[in-house]
């Protein structure tokens, strides 16, 4: 069990539904020879805005790891690509909170293109808590869990995207 040693991040809301993480743009060295967004920097983008709600929102990201050697691991994660985005255009990631255990958080987040006003890609992910000095599984600090709860609750009337869930493969 964590022992909080340090400083603890984040918020206990109120929160949003869906949670806003902060506005980015499509670089230039993001464009493929398709001409739009390479799907490989739509993973960055969901991994940075990631890394900011575990941060700012949960309080479990780069600053909980370093001072109590405990941080969040991706078990899965799962994209759909639906629309297209191109050069210097700007997007949110939002996110929801779909399930938690003391272990465990599945989440959704989507990429909205605000020129497009539209959802253009999603991502399904699964993370773990893991005690990064032994390398084994770990329950949540009670507050983490505790904020991940609150934000269940918050979410679970929230519009999930018509994707999440969906198996991979062709249609029959």
């Amino acid at each position: 069990m964590t022992n909080n040693r340090n400083i603890q991040k984040g918020h206990d809301g109120p929160y949003k539904t869906p949670i806003i993480l902060s506005e980015k743009i499509v670089l230039k060295e993001w464009i493929d020879y398709n001409g739009h967004m390479n799907v490989a920097f739509y993973t960055l983008a969901f991994d940075n805005s990631l890394d900011e709600f575990l941060e700012n929102t949960l309080g479990i990201g780069e600053t909980h790891a370093f001072q109590n050697q405990q941080g969040p691991f991706v078990l899965q994660s799962h994209y759909h690509y639906l629309n297209e985005m191109s050069l210097d255009e700007k997007f949110n990631v939002r996110l929801l909170v779909v399930d938690c255990d003391e272990k465990k958080m599945h989440l959704c987040l989507d990429i909205f293109s605000i020129k497009q006003n539209k959802v253009i890609a999603v991502s399904e992910t699964v993370l773990i808590n893991v005690n990064l000095e032994i390398r084994k599984t770990e329950i949540y600090p009670t507050w983490a869990y505790n904020r991940l709860l609150k934000l269940k609750k918050t979410h679970q009337n929230g519009k999930f995207p018509s994707v999440l869930g969906k198996p991979i493969g062709l249609k029959k």
